[in-house]
């Protein structure tokens, strides 16, 4: 299971739930597929800040978004989590190991390449849509070059 998708599932479940201990967190953890100790939990809520109140854990003050989470950069996250990148006429499909491919999708997508329409993921594929075939063409051979490197 994939770090990033484990901890910004935890903060999703702090700022929308009540969750008063931390085997509970991973007992809510658990029902959405993700098995995890409470060790593991325990690093992460304090590495993620969230804080104990006598209510249950919250999310700091200061945190408003969970998408203050710092992300790997593409290359490292192609090289850990792809399979395998082809074109079909004006799209790149990734093809990533199961659980994976939101986290490759959200590195791609802060890259920001202006050849890029937009991008899908689901389990283990990744969708990059780009406005011509010669792009798409572009965008495999950057992304197989980052995966190399």
């Amino acid at each position: 299971m994939d770090n990033l998708y484990r901890r910004r599932l935890i903060l999703d479940l702090v700022a929308h739930e009540p969750v008063r201990t931390q085997s509970e967190l991973c007992e809510k953890l658990a029902r959405r597929g993700v098995r995890v100790t409470q060790a593991t939990v325990s690093r992460d809520v304090e590495e993620l800040g969230i804080v104990k109140t006598r209510e249950g854990y919250r999310l700091p003050a200061v945190q408003s978004q969970p998408a203050n989470l710092p992300q790997p950069a593409l290359a490292i996250v192609l090289k850990e989590f792809v399979r395998e990148v082809r074109q079909a006429s004006n799209m790149v499909i990734i093809k990533t190991h199961p659980g994976n491919a939101h986290s490759v999708a959200v590195a791609f997508d802060q890259e920001a390449w202006p050849e890029v329409a937009g991008t899908v993921a689901g389990d283990d594929t990744v969708f990059i849509a780009t406005k011509s075939v010669r792009q798409a063409g572009e965008v495999r051979k950057r992304l197989m070059t980052l995966a190399a490197a």
